[in-house]
């Protein structure tokens, strides 16, 4: 059965209780239209209870309050009220149901009771006239959403068309660049399962997300000792950099919980950030923490701060490569294992590292120059954040400026300009032929004309 976003003249639209249902058991319904082919799950939440006509008191909704709900989908159902060519030209959110106020009466039957609402137009006055008669009917309606105040304030809309430029053996021009999903508390250390599905770590919620090869997005796991950044080893394990205090290191999560390390003998990690897996069972881990907690509230320190990029043996012997990094941040092994990169999101160039036979580091040099690195009111800074590498011998880095892209050699290749600063990224998929990004609470998805390495993790 279908239904049309916008009804035309003459044409009935009707939905049984029997295909509601259906979909909510997980059927998909053509109008149940969500950005970039995700799909949004329906658990049951305790009936709303019916209540006397109510006027006036549907809430226009801030950026925060959006973005809260979003991350909230088996709660929450968003109704769009504007035409649908106001929604393919602003753009808007994953929906439930797109209709115009004067057909809403028709279908109270067919939306559920035991959600919250939320209505959308494109300055909330039509969402907020549409949660009124919702709510006089006996719908618990939590707010309205204007598309345009919500873009405003920095949201970024669905739907909207972002495109990549050029750039060779990477992206075509055009490509377009899905959202997954905003409004996750955090967003850090994407790494890849077997099947090509995509963990990440949302970590001011203390959880690990999953977006499974068909783009469902679940909960992996709670309670994860802060987990910052994730690696995968080739026997499956799930390693993590924690955080939290009391567990601050390098751990396995699963199957079997166990610490691999917890810093240098009587200097313990501060904060590790990220941890890359090399084949022969070396880690490689970042940990900017004094840098961070020098300069915690505004802080300026008085001198030079000593923070740490580290080697982690296969036995899990901890030895210092380098303190002298200002923020070192990503880290990544490219696909041959012969090149370790290492970002500092102060400094104004990647840098890269030989791998030895035993995984210890040498050759320390200057590999790329980052476009990303400019003035801000913090002082000179590239931003740079997550490293993933492809299977050809290409590197991308998160900065200020997109996601730059450089050749093997280190050759500038182009930059993917979003919405929003990226943070991390990994490719993912079952083919590996999709780039994760993940920053600023945002989950983007993009084609490439690559792949990631042939191993789990990134």
């Amino acid at each position: 059965m279908k239904l049309f976003a916008a009804r035309p003249a003459g044409i009935n639209l009707a939905l049984s209780t029997q295909s509601l249902r259906g979909f909510v058991g997980g059927c998909s319904v053509a109008l149940m239209a969500l950005a970039g082919g995700s799909t949004l799950a329906m658990a049951q939440t305790a009936p709303a209870s019916a209540g006397a006509p109510v006027a006036d008191t549907v809430p226009v909704l801030t950026r925060a309050q959006i973005d809260t709900y979003l991350a909230q989908p088996d709660k929450v159902l968003f109704i769009d009220v504007r035409r649908a060519d106001e929604i393919s030209s602003i753009g808007g959110f994953p929906i439930y149901l797109s209709i115009q106020i004067s057909e809403l009466d028709r279908f109270l039957k067919v939306i559920p009771r035991d959600r919250e609402i939320v209505t959308i137009s494109n300055h909330a006055a039509r969402g907020k006239k549409a949660g009124e008669l919702l709510a006089s009917k006996g719908f618990k309606v939590v707010g309205a959403i204007g598309a345009e105040n919500y873009e405003a304030e920095g949201g970024v809309l669905w739907g909207q068309k972002i495109v990549t430029p050029a750039i060779p053996g990477v992206v075509a021009e055009g490509t377009q660049v899905s959202v997954v999903r905003e409004g996750f508390e955090g967003t850090e250390g994407p790494a890849v399962l077997k099947d090509g599905s995509v963990l990440f770590t949302e970590s001011r919620a203390d959880r690990i997300v999953k977006i499974a090869a068909n783009g469902a997005v679940s909960t992996y796991l709670s309670g994860t000792g802060g987990a910052n950044a994730l690696a995968v080893s080739p026997s499956g394990e799930l390693i993590a950099a924690e955080t939290t205090a009391g567990a601050t290191g390098i751990a396995v999560l699963e199957p079997v919980k166990k610490v691999i390390a917890t810093g240098l003998k009587g200097a313990p990690f501060v904060r590790p950030n990220d941890v890359a897996l090399a084949p022969n069972g070396s880690l490689y881990v970042t940990d900017p923490g004094a840098f961070q907690k020098a300069t915690q509230g505004g802080a300026k320190p008085t001198g030079p701060i000593k923070t740490g990029f580290y080697w982690v043996t296969s036995k899990g012997k901890v030895k210092l490569v380098a303190d002298d990094f200002a923020f070192p941040n990503g880290v990544a092994v490219s696909a041959d294992g012969k090149t370790v990169y290492v970002a500092d999101t102060l400094g104004e160039n990647l840098v890269a590292f030989s791998v030895n036979s035993d995984g210890s580091l040498t050759g320390r040099r200057d590999f790329a120059k980052l476009a990303g690195f400019k003035a801000t009111p913090q002082g000179p800074r590239s931003g740079a954040d997550g490293i993933a590498v492809d299977k050809d011998g290409r590197v991308l880095v998160a900065t200020n400026a997109g996601v730059e892209v450089f050749d093997a050699s280190g050759k500038a290749l182009g930059v993917i300009k979003l919405p929003r600063k990226p943070q991390n990224l990994a490719f993912g998929g079952p083919d590996r032929s999709r780039l994760f990004v993940v920053g600023g609470g945002t989950v983007y998805r993009i084609p490439t004309l690559t792949k990631g390495p042939d191993r789990l993790g990134k």
